[in-house]
């Protein structure tokens, strides 16, 4: 599976689940917010480090 692909539905299970866990403690959905932007930084951050070993 390509790393676009993966990087996609990992951020969007991120989401889903991060919507449900914090609809559980009346976060309003933000939990799941914040689960996808840190799944979508981790895939940026390690494309930025496999960019400077590559070199």
């Amino acid at each position: 599976m390509s790393r676009p692909v993966q990087a996609l539905i990992s951020t969007a299970a991120a989401g889903f689940a991060g919507i449900y866990i914090g609809a559980a403690f009346n976060l309003e959905g933000y939990l799941g917010i914040i689960l996808s932007i840190a799944t979508l930084g981790f895939f940026i951050i390690q494309a930025i480090e496999d960019k400077n070993t590559n070199k």
